[in-house]
């Protein structure tokens, strides 16, 4: 096989095997020996060192270089430990992103990326009505009172409940740069905090910075976001409207499949408005508008209930309501 074939060949096993540019980002981050390697994965240090007739320790030696620049995980199975390659395009995005040596051309390339060929994969997502990656948060200061939050929609009570919390660098601001929201508040959970702190991408935080951390996003219009299922799972991103690989592309029905809403919508009392437009300008949707009464209105439809709107109000004037089932949020 061809480097250019070996180097296609992962791009597929990510997802992305019509892609000029994934070929080329691989060739970035992985020599072909490198790269020869991670296209026979999933496999043991046992199972490797074997097939290539290289002691363990060599092998040892390449998985920590592999494993350092994003491009191997591991897991445990019947007490050995396995290697396998990023099991998605975005897993591989967020991975290498982050590798402290990151070149600049590495970055460029998922610049170019994202903006040229990544749209293609919601677009897919939603025709396929596939389950959504992500759901929003609430920022739930502001819920209704007769609206019951659930434990895993309450970003404090998912850190709380967390074994293990580390804070990194948000992937997306870094290869987009369109902003300058904060770019140190992606609160890694459990074993996903523990992945990046082993590799050294991630800082060890209590439960109080990370609170600390979710309320400087809330400050800056940043949107949480996890993964859509109950319970907590292995990330709180804080994303913004410009740089995030979901966020951009829940305003377009066409592209809005790998986002969900939260359970919430945002409401505003018409007597307490005063029409100063913050939420207009602070929404990550777009879809807040002043009208000839001087009154924000918000397009139902159109909004995640992120809670963004009700942080920036100076009159408390927009509340969240529940207007969607317990059920909707998937097991």
């Amino acid at each position: 096989m061809s480097d250019q074939d070996l180097y296609r060949e992962l791009s597929k096993k990510v997802g992305t095997e019509h892609s000029q540019i994934v070929p080329e980002i691989w060739k970035t981050v992985s020599t072909p020996e490198e790269a020869t390697l991670l296209n026979v994965l999933p496999a043991t240090i046992e199972d490797l060192a074997e097939r290539f007739g290289k002691s363990q320790e060599a092998i040892t030696g390449m998985l920590q270089v592999l494993f350092h620049k994003g491009l191997v995980f591991k897991v445990k199975r019947e007490g050995k430990t396995a290697y396998h390659m990023p099991r998605h395009i975005i897993q591989f995005h967020d991975a290498s992103t982050l590798w402290p040596e990151a070149p600049p051309e590495l970055i460029d390339l998922w610049r170019q990326y994202t903006e040229k060929e990544y749209p293609q994969i919601p677009a897919a997502l939603t025709t396929m009505k596939a389950v959504p990656f992500l759901r929003v948060l609430p920022i739930n200061e502001k819920i209704e009172m007769k609206s019951q939050v659930l434990a895993y929609e309450d970003a404090s009570n998912i850190v709380e409940k967390a074994s293990v919390l580390a804070v990194s660098n948000c992937p997306c601001r870094m290869i987009m740069r369109k902003c300058d929201k904060p770019i140190d508040v992606c609160i890694q959970l459990n074993r996903a905090a523990e992945y990046s702190i082993e590799r050294g991408t991630g800082r060890k935080i209590d439960v109080a910075e990370a609170k600390s951390i979710l309320l400087r996003a809330e400050k800056a219009g940043l949107v949480h976001l996890t993964e859509n299922k109950t319970g907590i799972g292995t990330v709180i991103c804080n994303c913004c409207k410009c740089c995030c690989i979901a966020l951009p592309f829940a305003k377009n029905i066409a592209t809005s499949g790998m986002l969900v809403p939260s359970r919430y919508r945002a409401v505003v009392d018409g007597d307490t408005c005063t029409g100063c437009g913050l939420c207009v300008d602070d929404c990550p949707m777009g879809v807040i508008t002043i009208n000839e009464q001087n009154m924000a209105i918000i397009d139902a439809e159109a909004c995640i209930g992120c809670g963004v709107c009700t942080h920036v109000c100076p009159t408390d004037t927009i509340s969240l309501v529940a207007v969607r089932q317990k059920d909707f949020i998937p097991s």
